[in-house]
């Protein structure tokens, strides 16, 4: 019965360590692919603009919601986390703005 159990344990860290070992290959493949270029269309500046305010929406609601936890729980991990958050927050604001701006230069409205 023992060496029964101990056979099972086996096969299912086995099983288990092969499955880890697929999906860590598909998230490296999937990683690797490029993301394809939008094609173009006649709503272009339109969705630009509202991506502009999708990103600023989304900005707001995300940096609200890391100072909001922090002065809920203001302990230093707290801070830490909220810190962090808010450098990638703005990180990705930038990196997403300045694709957006490369094809649609930003009118004095957006800037705003």
């Amino acid at each position: 019965m023992n060496q029964e159990r101990f056979v099972g344990i086996v096969v299912g860290m086995t099983a288990a360590a092969i499955t880890l070992l697929v999906l860590a290959q598909f998230e490296r493949e999937a990683a690797s692919q490029a993301v394809p270029p939008l094609q173009h269309s006649v709503y272009d500046k339109k969705l630009d603009r509202l991506d502009r305010r999708g990103v600023e929406a989304a900005y707001t609601a995300r940096v609200g919601l890391l100072f909001q936890n922090w002065m809920t729980d203001t302990n230093q991990a707290s801070q830490d986390r909220a810190l962090r958050g808010h450098r990638n927050a703005r990180e990705i604001y930038i990196k997403v703005m300045s694709g957006i701006d490369a094809h649609d230069p930003p009118t004095e409205e957006d800037l705003k």
